[in-house]
């Protein structure tokens, strides 16, 4: 390489790093905030078990097939190892829960949980736990594969699993959660008809964090979770 071409590489490394400093340093503050300056809201919504009926019934999904595991897919980073998943689909079953597969050619587009008696919900991110009152279920670990997005079957899943709250659990109304950030799973869950009854949150400045609930009306019982980091203080 010449003199010359050498320092039109340098001056073009320089140029580029101009260019970049400013959206690099956005991105840090970004990530500054989502750590150290942020509103962390965990939402609580019910569906009472006397208007299941007016849901549409459709079986999409297959229900306790655990082979159909066979087929999960690592495709976030937060979702559990294949082995993991269903070493913990195991002890689920083995608890009376139930396991809700939708797989489209040797591919697992779907799955979800109904757990037939919950007691408590727990959310280590918001740092808090909700108790819902007797006689009653829950719908969760929902997720679908981001090549079936679009598709609906969300939608279809937890109008399947509504339907089978009376059968399977017999509780009187069947509870889901949803992080507020979380607009399309918010928007099928509102659409099915689910009523909002309350949030915990988290909203953190710098080194201290205030832990706190929201009832939209009416008894909502929680408790704060213990935390390890002594530093962080919480109200």
């Amino acid at each position: 390489m010449t003199v010359s071409a050498a320092m039109t590489s340098v001056q073009t490394l320089v140029e580029r790093l101009r260019q970049e400093k400013r959206p690099l340093l956005s991105l840090l503050w970004r990530a500054a905030r989502k750590r150290l300056w942020y509103r962390c809201e965990k939402r609580i919504y019910v569906y009472d078990s006397h208007r299941i009926h007016s849901l549409p019934d459709s079986k999409t999904l297959r229900r306790d097939q655990v082979e159909d595991l066979r087929y999960y897919e690592r495709t976030a980073s937060w979702q559990l190892s294949p082995e993991e998943y269903r070493a913990a689909a195991r002890v689920r079953l083995a608890q009376g829960e139930h396991l809700y597969t939708f797989v489209e050619r040797d591919r697992l587009l779907h799955y979800a949980w109904l757990q037939p008696f919950h007691t408590r919900g727990e959310d280590a991110a918001v740092g808090q736990a909700f108790f819902p009152p007797p006689d009653s279920s829950s719908l969760y670990d929902h997720y679908t594969h981001p090549l079936a997005r679009g598709r609906g079957l969300f939608y279809h899943a937890l109008c399947q699993l509504l339907h089978d709250v009376p059968i399977l659990a017999k509780t009187k109304q069947a509870y889901i959660y949803v992080y507020a950030d979380n607009g399309p799973s918010r928007h099928v869950i509102e659409k099915v008809g689910f009523s909002y009854v309350g949030s915990l949150i988290e909203d953190r400045r710098l080194f201290t964090a205030r832990r706190h609930a929201i009832s939209a009306g009416g008894e909502f019982r929680t408790a704060l979770l213990e935390r390890k980091n002594p530093s962080v203080l919480s109200t």
